[in-house]
């Protein structure tokens, strides 16, 4: 596993550092009694058995953590590169371009970055998000990722109507960078095309649900924006405001806890978020829609 871990590391152009400490963790787990148990969940994934479960995988590691001292982030993303060998064979099996596993995978390294801002340790503390790549249910498309789900809610735009239950084409956007339409544009056609089977009547139906389709970014970020040119391709028909700030991290890398003293304003979109905690207006995510036929958007 350890040549697969460095070779996964190097093929994704994870940073030196974070692949020193990767495999330093890693060595440190084999020289415990918890390799075996660590091993059996990774061999468990290569049986293809419906009983494999991510939740009780996590759990698993959580206890190797506490056991052994190894930090339970580097120990949760040890897990799901050893996970992306056999991946890769599920891939081969059903036929998916080599392309949309390597963006896929790159998933891996995104919340690689993201721990060590926010939390200072190579890994990941949101592993349980990994699931759905690994059950090839979430596959990333280029810039923007996609899963297909049931709706939960009633929506309609020029006569073309969703009821609850019906299928959905979720959006997520990793943070991998700027979003510039033209990637977001590309993303969503290849997603038509790859879901196109889901929507016979050719309709290609695409909903979000994030912070970067809040209504007050109306006010405070410049029209020109990637984030506000990204809300523009929705039809966005909830705002929901969130004072807790839970998301407030993705844009600080800093976890909110109800001040934003320290709190650095290095970027634009960092200080405008802080003129608007300044302002008293709490952050929000919004909830749209996209109808897309012929690779044209069809709903604003």
């Amino acid at each position: 596993m350890r040549a697969h871990i460095k070779s996964f590391c190097l093929e994704f152009d994870y940073p030196e550092e974070a692949i020193k400490s990767l495999l330093a963790d890693f060595d440190a787990l084999k020289k415990t009694e918890y390799y075996n148990l660590f091993k059996a969940y990774v061999n468990l994934y290569k049986t293809d058995d419906a009983s494999f479960d991510h939740g009780y995988a996590l759990r698993a590691t959580k206890l190797i953590s506490e056991k052994t001292g190894i930090n339970r982030y580097a120990l949760d993303l040890l897990l799901y590169i050893c996970l992306a060998k056999h991946c890769r064979e599920l891939y081969d099996q059903a036929e998916l371009p080599v392309k949309v596993y390597h963006d896929s995978m790159l998933d891996l390294k995104w919340k690689l970055m993201e721990c060590k801002k926010v939390r200072g340790v190579w890994g990941s503390f949101v592993a349980s998000w990994f699931s759905r790549f690994f059950d090839l249910s979430r596959f990333a498309l280029g810039r923007l990722q996609f899963e297909d789900d049931p709706c939960m809610e009633s929506y309609e735009k020029n006569g073309i109507k969703l009821n609850p239950g019906d299928w959905v084409i979720g959006i997520h956007i990793p943070s991998a960078g700027k979003l510039t339409m033209e990637a977001c544009m590309d993303s969503l056609r290849q997603a038509a095309e790859f879901f196109a089977d889901r929507f016979p009547d050719g309709v290609v139906k695409f909903r979000c649900h994030s912070w970067l389709l809040a209504g007050n970014h109306k006010d405070y970020l410049a029209p020109e924006t990637g984030i506000r040119k990204f809300a523009d391709l929705f039809d966005v028909v909830t705002v929901t405001p969130h004072p807790e700030g839970y998301d407030l991290w993705r844009i600080f890398n800093k976890e909110y806890n109800g001040s934003t003293e320290g709190f650095p304003a290095e970027t634009s979109l960092q200080r405008a978020y802080l003129k608007m905690l300044a302002d008293g207006n709490a952050p929000e995510t919004g909830l749209g829609y996209i109808f897309m036929k012929d690779g044209e958007i069809i709903n604003r």
